[in-house]
């Protein structure tokens, strides 16, 4: 039965997103699958943004824009963008960032062939700003062919803020908290999907982000990245969680196991799992070379994705 709402959202939350903005609405709406709406939150731009913003909605009936009077903090404008949706499937996208044509309809596909499935995103890139150069490619790993304790440990060792970027199931998203205040929304979300079914990763690199800080036109390091993502996600350098902000992220995942539709064997079992992964990520793992570090996800992405697993 046709409902006339769109079969799939994109929840755009922006604030002073005006250099690349025009650039990343062009690759959403040049989308080789058109059954979509944006919705687009402004978080109080104070730049050219909302002009830009009303500027194609006047053109592309398929964009809603929403402005805050106040800047709500990025978490919330997150969340706002999604809960202004409708669609059976939804995906936040950057106002900055660029998306190959298919990446939609192929992402539709995986997610339509497989009811299991809760998240489709495609082999991930990093773009320089001015879009010319790209830089390491990020291999997610595709965890269809594996069980709930190998996606939880994989959420937990391995979290991937490019997830928060990919395709999602709306039903299984509400079953989160959304973006939490914790440090680290993004990874947070990632756990929680991990608990609720696979992440399916379309082998071919359709999603490109850009670091959308100074005016360097060379692909930026992972350090330069996460910092970039951190400086968005709490603009003005400023966090919303306050003190001890990791043991609240500690306690966010173990509240995120027991609201899980899991039988308390498997709460027991991944309980246990959380602390060590917790510990080693948050204050080992940093200290290692990058080249050991990146080495490690390689390796562990090429045998978990690997046909005989």
């Amino acid at each position: 039965m046709n409902t006339g709402l769109p079969r799939v959202s994109i929840g755009m939350p922006i604030y002073n997103e005006e250099k690349h903005l025009r650039t990343a609405l062009d690759s959403l709406l040049a989308q080789d699958y058109a059954d979509f709406e944006l919705i687009i939150s402004d978080n109080a731009s104070e730049d050219a943004t909302q002009q830009i913003c009303l500027e194609y909605a006047t053109r592309d009936a398929r964009i809603r824009y929403y402005r805050n009077e106040t800047n709500l903090g990025a978490t919330e404008n997150f969340n706002r963008a999604f809960r202004l949706s409708s669609g059976e499937y939804f995906m936040w996208a950057g106002g900055h960032d660029v998306w190959a044509p298919t990446y939609l309809s192929r992402c539709l596909e995986v997610l339509e062939s497989d009811a299991t499935i809760v998240q489709c995103n495609s082999v991930a890139q990093y773009m320089s700003q001015d879009g010319k150069e790209f830089g390491r490619t990020v291999h997610q790993i595709d965890t269809r062919r594996h069980g709930l304790f190998v996606r939880a440990n994989l959420a937990l060792w391995q979290p991937s803020a490019f997830l928060a970027y990919a395709l999602l199931r709306s039903s299984a998203l509400r079953q989160t908290r959304l973006m939490c205040r914790v440090l680290g929304p993004d990874l947070l979300v990632g756990f929680e999907l991990s608990l609720l079914g696979p992440t399916a990763i379309v082998p071919e690199p359709l999603f490109f982000m850009r670091d959308n800080r100074g005016e360097s036109s060379r692909p930026i390091t992972r350090a330069q990245a996460m910092a970039g993502f951190h400086d968005r996600l709490y603009p003005r350098g400023t966090t919303p969680v306050g003190r001890f902000g990791w043991v609240k992220y500690l306690v966010e995942e173990m509240r995120a196991v027991m609201r899980a539709p899991l039988s308390w064997g498997q709460r027991i079992v991944l309980m246990g799992s959380i602390p060590p992964a917790y510990f080693i990520f948050f204050n080992f793992r940093p200290y290692l070379p990058q080249g050991i570090r990146s080495t490690f996800r390689r390796l562990l992405t090429s045998y978990l994705n690997s046909p005989h697993n």
